[in-house]
This record gives C-alpha cells, sequence and structure tokens, in this order.
C-alpha cells in the first residue's frame, strides 16, 4: 500500500467502529508513551498521581493531580510520595522524621504520625506541582476496582 491508498482506506474507516477502535488504541498507546516518557523526564516511576484522600488538607484536596519529581535527597519538611505497606496506591504526606535510613511520615491534616516506617527504596520522589480536581477519574476508577476486589 503506498500512502494514497492508505489515506483513501482511513477516509473511509474512520467513522466506523474499526476507525473508533483505532482511535481508542491510538489514545492508549499515546498515554502510555507520555506517562512513560515524563517519569524518564522527571527521573521517577510515578510521575502523575492523583490525591487520594483529605489528609494533606490545605495544601492538597481529595481529587487533586500531583506532579512528581525524583530525588537523592529527602529533608524532613518535603511532600513525598512513597508507597505504604497498607495501601495499593501512593501515598501523598509529608516527611515527619529521619532516624538513619527510617523515615517517619505524616499527613498534614493527620492528628497522628502514620504507623508504618518506610525507607528512600519505598519512595517514588517529591510532590512539585498540583493541578485541583484534574485527579478525580482515578479516584474514581480506582475506588470502582477497589469495591469490586473486595
Amino acid at each position: 500500500m503506498n500512502l494514497k491508498e492508505i489515506k483513501k482506506w482511513w477516509e473511509n474507516t474512520k467513522d466506523t467502529w474499526l476507525g473508533t477502535i483505532i482511535y481508542i488504541i491510538l489514545g492508549f498507546v499515546i498515554a502510555y508513551l507520555f506517562y512513560h516518557g515524563l517519569g524518564i523526564l522527571l527521573n521517577t516511576d510515578v510521575p502523575i498521581t492523583a490525591v487520594f484522600s483529605e489528609s494533606m488538607k490545605p495544601i492538597m484536596h481529595k481529587g487533586d493531580m500531583v506532579f512528581v519529581k525524583g530525588s537523592s535527597e529527602y529533608n524532613v519538611g518535603d511532600i513525598i510520595v512513597f508507597d505504604s505497606p497498607m495501601f495499593r496506591y501512593p501515598i501523598i504526606h509529608r516527611i515527619y522524621s529521619i532516624n538513619g535510613t527510617q523515615i517517619k511520615t505524616k499527613g498534614d491534616y493527620n492528628h497522628n504520625v502514620d504507623p508504618w516506617t518506610i525507607t528512600k527504596n519505598n519512595i517514588h520522589g517529591k510532590a512539585f506541582f498540583t493541578i485541583p480536581y484534574l485527579g478525580w477519574v482515578k479516584v474514581i476508577f480506582s475506588e470502582a476496582i477497589m469495591s469490586l476486589s473486595s
């Protein structure tokens, strides 16, 4: 097939169910490449995540989208994104204390320090930019999946 034939085929196909499927697949491929490309640029495996609770009020709210940048150095007071032993999604909390390799975290709105201890290996990076409300799609989708699996 030459380019002219491909263009003609696409003109005849784009408004059909096959064209819709191609658009959907292309959308997923572009989103996947964007997410992983952004991860490479920001030096993290989780470049974008959503806030799943109100634990960081008034800085962040449930449903906010957070951009994450990898770092080699973390200090008390940094807002980090990390994996906790209690949840299936990344947590966004502030570093409360560092004792050697042991890191304690706490949500700004929470009364108590988190019950777990993490290390640098659990950290995806520092939160550096937030877009309000844009993370609701992920929150709703994730909560629906979690409710189906329990």
